[in-house]
């Protein structure tokens, strides 16, 4: 393929809450886990942050990164599983708000965790046809925001942005292959009406992981056998990083070593960013990538399958690489608040709407 990625950005919650802070209130997981499932902290969506505002400065970044003119993009995909709206598309929020051109293509792609993998590719399909000169992608979610207080996915559940403009103009990776596998799996995921995420199968050990596997492992397998490269070809990987546990699995499924997949998850520093994870993860390898090295893609979408993809860094990495704005200052870049706090600006303690007085 000759379309790539021109240029990335990234916007994560500055507000985190500790494991232990969660911890104080609940009691309902042993400490010990923490350690185990990489838990440490995750971040906290302010009152004027969500998926939508988070998805906006992450594009805003990679659109000032770089150099397209705004009316050459074509096209602009949204990916999340949390959007603020039921029907409404939180993309043609993003034209507005962006001013993109009316005539852009403006879409939403809902396929849980891997929103964004799968987002990314349909756009770069829609370059390579010749339909669009260059689109805008982003995956983002705000997890946190659709966790019950009290439910153990609550330590880790975060939230994050990160967005990509894609097109064939000195990209500083081009797309090279993409695989994929999906079939039915009740694994976490949320029906019709509900605010809260239900987890399919629970929160550690293999059966909690069950969707993980079924569905990573067979499609990174047909990543391999379609570009008949081999795990040691490949210089890193950005793999489902929900807890510290998933990338483990994966690396043992698939033959992956630790130093191509365990230095970029970030798991104990942000938590599960659900379609902004795995994203976050590469923004985080291209940050430091070098020309010529080829990354891996594992993005798995709770009981909706699993994009494998790979991409080569070109020449122009070198030259684009952001100076600023790097995921581990973002990281680095924290206001840590309490448990109350928390519940609040997560708009977890709800109001009566007919609330007459704020006094009473």
């Amino acid at each position: 393929m000759e379309t790539g990625i021109i240029s990335y950005g990234v916007a994560i919650p500055r507000r985190r809450i500790t494991a232990q802070e969660i911890w104080d209130t609940w009691k309902n997981l042993a400490t010990s886990f923490f350690d185990l499932l990489s838990i440490s902290e995750r971040g906290v969506t302010g009152p004027e942050e969500d998926t939508l505002t988070l998805g906006v400065a992450a594009a805003r970044q990679a659109i000032e990164r770089s150099g397209v003119a705004p009316e050459r993009i074509g096209a602009i995909l949204f990916g999340s599983g949390t959007s603020p709206y039921a029907t409404k598309a939180a993309a043609t929020v993003v034209v507005d708000a962006l001013g993109l051109p009316n005539h852009t293509l403006a879409t939403d792609i809902q396929c849980a965790d891997k929103s964004g993998s799968t987002a990314l590719w349909l756009a770069a399909g829609m370059i390579e046809a010749g339909l669009v000169e260059n689109a805008l992608v982003i995956g983002a979610d705000t997890i946190n925001r659709h966790t019950p207080p009290g439910m153990v996915l609550e330590y880790v559940a975060s939230a994050g942005a990160v967005a990509f403009v894609l097109g064939k103009e000195k990209p500083i990776a081009t797309l090279e292959a993409w695989a994929s596998h999906s079939h039915d799996q009740n694994d976490y995921f949320r029906v019709e009406g509900e605010r809260y995420i239900q987890p399919g199968a629970g929160f550690y050990g293999w059966v909690a992981n069950w969707g993980l596997l079924d569905h990573v492992v067979p499609a990174g397998k047909a990543l391999f056998e379609k570009t008949g490269l081999r795990p040691e070809d490949f210089s890193k990987f950005a793999v489902p990083q929900k807890t510290g546990l998933r990338p483990l699995m994966t690396m043992g499924q698939l033959n992956l070593e630790m130093m191509q997949v365990l230095p970029y998850v970030l798991t104990s520093q942000i938590g599960d960013c659900g379609a902004a994870g795995v994203l976050l993860s590469l923004a985080h390898i291209l940050d430091f990538a070098e020309p010529g090295e080829r990354i891996g893609v594992l993005d798995y979408g709770a009981g909706a399958g699993c994009e494998a993809w790979s991409i080569v860094c070109t020449d122009a990495l070198e030259q684009r690489r952001p100076q600023q704005g790097l995921v581990v200052e973002l990281l680095d870049d924290k206001i840590m608040v309490d448990y109350a706090t928390m519940l609040k600006y997560e708009q977890k303690l709800l109001q009566s709407p007919h609330r007459l007085s704020n006094f009473y």
